[in-house]
């Protein structure tokens, strides 16, 4: 599982990192062409938009990997133990079901039902901008799965975080 993790770890982190590179360079081109030649491109401003939805998925789903989403600390930290466990795993139940249900599924038919139309400024159609959605979804499906085992199995943190279950890896 945690070669898995690893895996996708590096995919998100690589899409990531490719996806904000392309971004800089389309919103670069946006202000040269807007202020130097007073002739903005809309191509540059449409593609930068979807590409922050793409980004925002892919990372989102990678910070609910590393556990490290919003979450209530100050009154989880008042509870027990074992309190505390039941607690991170309605958690990720929670986060599941809302990944499986809307990102998934409703994105899922939402990419399939704008296969047929395109954007007035891009030659797509609107349906690949939105795989995102389901994409990032199933992403958050997956690590929400295995930081449930984790949590069942007493590992509370993923192995990037806990120095001492890196070594066993290694």
């Amino acid at each position: 599982m945690n070669k898995i993790r690893k895996v996708m770890d590096k995919i998100s982190e690589w899409m990531a990192i490719g996806i904000l590179g392309i971004m800089t360079v389309l919103v670069t081109w946006q202000v040269i062409t807007r202020f130097i030649f007073h002739s903005p491109s809309t191509m540059t401003e449409a593609s930068s938009k979807y590409l922050f939805l793409w980004l925002i998925m892919v990372t989102s789903a990678y910070v609910i990997g590393k556990r490290e989403h919003m979450r209530l600390e100050f009154f989880v930290h008042k509870m027990s133990p074992k309190g505390q466990k039941i607690c991170n795993i309605v958690t990720e139940i929670v986060v599941l079901i809302f990944s499986a249900c809307v990102l998934f599924y409703g994105g899922g038919r939402i990419a399939l039902n704008a296969m047929s139309q395109t954007d007035s400024a891009l030659p797509i159609p609107v349906g690949i901008i939105y795989l995102a959605l389901p994409i990032g979804g199933a992403m958050s499906v997956v690590y929400c799965i295995m930081n449930i085992i984790d949590l069942i199995k007493n590992r509370q943190g993923t192995p990037a975080s806990d120095p001492e279950e890196m070594e066993e890896i290694l």
